[in-house]
């Protein structure tokens, strides 16, 4: 009776070993799954922010790019603008040039010019 009842503790300590063993590697499982998981998600999360970074430089790259048209735009009208008062101005003194040329000889010819 004592020898049954020592092998029904050693079985009854087997099976509890073998549940523990069970346990911890149902255990183990559990953990490894959540960090695989956990892994995973970052890993979404720094192709995400990957992604993003390369669209905001892209962007970047865009308006830039935009900006120097602009600023390119903008001197060639400015330019035109200068070029057009430019002839204007050039227009008028010819004409000015012309008119005092005109005027110039007879007031010569008067004894007007000068003093």
């Amino acid at each position: 009776m004592l020898d049954e009842l020592a092998i029904d503790v050693a079985q009854e300590k087997s099976r509890h070993k073998e549940e523990l063993s069970d346990v911890r590697l149902q255990h183990e499982k559990e953990v490894l799954g959540v960090g695989a998981r956990y892994e995973k998600e970052l890993r979404g999360l720094h192709e995400d922010k990957n992604r993003t970074e390369e669209e905001i430089r892209s962007q970047l790259r865009n308006e830039k790019a935009r900006t120097r048209e602009l600023v390119q735009k903008l001197q060639l009208e400015q330019t035109a603008q200068l070029q057009g008062k430019m002839a204007e101005i050039e227009a008028q003194q010819r004409a000015t040039e012309k008119s005092f040329q005109e005027i110039t000889p007879g007031k010569m010819r008067q004894g007007q010019l000068g003093s």
